[in-house]
């Protein structure tokens, strides 16, 4: 036996182990009260990635790991070489499935990639990250001095190799390569982990998904830029381990590179850092997450009551190629009205719109039309309003597709009584974006 920690099953003794189906099939471990925190583990891993975590996590947080899709005992069907906008929809489906409209989420390697993507694409369930030794993070060239990436491909040989032969041995061989003291790897953590490889059906899809990973091309276009990272809002914690393959340069970047980031770096500690540093590791995580004005947030939305007239302060919308618009420019107005039975309609145009100069309002020339189409946004229909999801049912719109749809937006009640509406349009299209617009009640 190693002469390291306790068993790490008796830290989980009063944890709950189950699996969850909604879209997906996942396992979760979980535990504790209060704010949700959500683990994400690394590549070939399981929620056990945490063991070392949940159980100290917990007195503070309510606390959610998860196995990723063909990882684990979550569901091995379905494999997507994409990878990365898959197992953000799982942590969606997970967090849709246990009620919680928001978290914070930690990400290891693997996770941190996931991570960072699921603060992208769905800002708003997202209160804030923790990127520990994270993957998936491109720097911009000559960001970093004498920065290079691994040759990660490399490793794919022997990472094949443990999943045709899961012996002891070669799984030990496998895991301890992520640490910097091998000597800290204990035997139940290589069972375990040896125990899920000898899943015929698990071996079979991480040959895979580990081809992929590490040497294809497919997973490389979610890769986390300079651009995508300046649009990370939330609160971000950088946990590194001073030995990770990939060095502390690249970690305190990041923290550089996200609006509002903050770096901790692991001594003595390698890639596996929440693992070979545990101690630590709960310590920082937890008084970082607790030290947030966000915390109370995701245990209780403010309730809204959203009749009435909005009048419109800003509309922005985020784009996953880095692009940042503002749709009818910095000078708009505009109103969103909700009546006591269940209407409501939504006009927002650019100010000053230039009046027609070639004809009437149904004569003038093409061009003078799209414009007046370009600086205008209508529709209205029904409402309804579930937990912190407003959905506008849509019957007569200003873009016909609209119509017979459902346009749902998040909201959040800020503290200077304004109203945040959010959501992501056009998934999965080379216009995909986070759309965020501001409003302030009017008197009525």
């Amino acid at each position: 036996m190693s002469d390291v920690q306790t068993p790490y099953w008796i830290e989980l003794l009063h944890t709950q182990v189950r699996q969850i189906q909604g879209k997906y099939r996942t396992r979760i471990i979980e535990a504790g009260s209060g704010p949700a925190l959500i683990l994400l583990h690394g590549t070939g891993g399981h929620a056990e990635n945490y063991a070392l975590n949940i159980a100290e996590l917990a007195r503070h947080f309510h606390v959610i790991a998860l196995d990723f899709l063909w990882h684990g005992k979550s569901q091995t069907e379905g494999y997507d070489p994409e990878i990365i906008p898959v197992l953000v929809d799982q942590v969606v489906d997970v967090m849709d499935q246990l009620g919680l409209a928001s978290a914070f989420v930690e990400g290891q390697s693997l996770g941190g990639w996931v991570a960072m993507q699921l603060a992208l694409r769905h800002p708003e369930r997202v209160d804030a990250l923790v990127l520990t030794t994270t993957m998936g993070y491109t720097p911009d060239a000559g960001a970093i001095e004498g920065y290079v990436e691994p040759d990660w491909a490399s490793n794919l040989p022997s990472s094949l190799e443990v999943l045709r032969e899961p012996s002891f041995d070669n799984v030990r061989t496998r895991m301890a390569r992520i640490l910097a003291n091998p000597q800290r790897l204990t035997d139940e953590a290589v069972k375990v982990r040896q125990a899920l490889y000898c899943q015929p059906e698990l071996a079979a899809v991480q040959m895979e998904f580990i081809s992929e990973y590490l040497a294809g091309p497919t997973i490389r276009q979610h890769l986390v830029t300079d651009a995508l990272a300046a649009q990370i809002s939330q609160p971000t914690l950088v946990y590194w381990g001073e030995k990770n393959r990939t060095p502390p340069a690249l970690g305190e970047h990041i923290a550089r590179r996200v609006r509002n980031g903050t770096f901790h770096c692991a001594r003595d500690t390698g890639h596996w850092a929440q693992f070979e540093s545990a101690s630590e590791h709960n310590e920082v995580v937890a008084a970082f997450l607790g030290s947030l004005p966000s915390a109370e947030k995701t245990i209780m939305t403010p309730p809204l009551n959203p009749v009435g007239r909005w009048e419109i302060l800003s509309w922005e919308q985020a784009f996953d190629d880095g692009r940042r618009e503002l749709p009818m420019g910095e000078h708009l107005h505009g109103f969103i009205l909700y009546t006591e039975g269940g209407h409501m309609s939504c006009m927002i145009a650019r100010a000053q719109r230039p009046n027609f100069e070639t004809g009437g309002q149904w004569n003038a020339s093409d061009a003078e039309k799209a414009g007046a189409y370009s600086s205008l946004l209508a529709y209205g229909g029904r409402y309804e309003l579930n937990g912190d999801v407003i959905t506008h049912f849509v019957d007569i719109s200003l873009f016909p597709n609209w119509v017979g749809g459902a346009q749902k937006r998040r909201f959040d009640v800020n503290d200077d009584g304004t109203l945040t509406l959010s959501a992501r349009l056009e998934e999965g299209t080379p216009q995909a974006r986070s759309a965020r617009l501001v409003w302030r009640r009017a008197d009525v």
